[in-house]
């Protein structure tokens, strides 16, 4: 499978990068911006997208969301503190998945089976 990672700390895409691979999927891109995160959903049409709630910058990880859903790829959320995403004011779908740190492989696992 094809992922898209927005995240921007540096050790957070390193354990993904290696837990995505050990479970054979392959990550196309990694980009810490919304602009980067449409051009690249557009040239390289990932399957799924991996998106910190708190990415630091102009746009939280939620406001990324809401730029990119419309395209109708599965979203995981990477959240530090689960506490975090259950906050109201996140505007989180319903239905979000929510990976844990720290990132452990059977979760990872666990939640892209539930996003297809």
């Amino acid at each position: 499978m094809n992922i898209l990672i927005i995240e921007d700390q540096t050790s957070i895409i390193s354990d993904l990068k290696f837990n995505l691979s050990k479970l054979g999927h392959n990550v196309v891109a990694v980009t810490s911006t919304a602009e980067e995160a449409i051009k690249y959903i557009k040239d390289l049409n990932p399957d799924l997208i991996l998106i910190n709630v708190q990415l630091k910058g102009k746009m939280s990880g939620v406001e990324v969301f809401q730029q990119i859903e419309h395209f109708k790829i599965p979203i995981i959320f990477i959240a530090v503190f689960i506490k975090n995403c259950l906050n109201k004011s996140l505007q989180l779908p319903e239905n979000a998945i929510i990976l844990s740190m720290p990132i452990k492989q059977d979760h990872l696992e666990y939640c892209i089976s539930r996003a297809f």
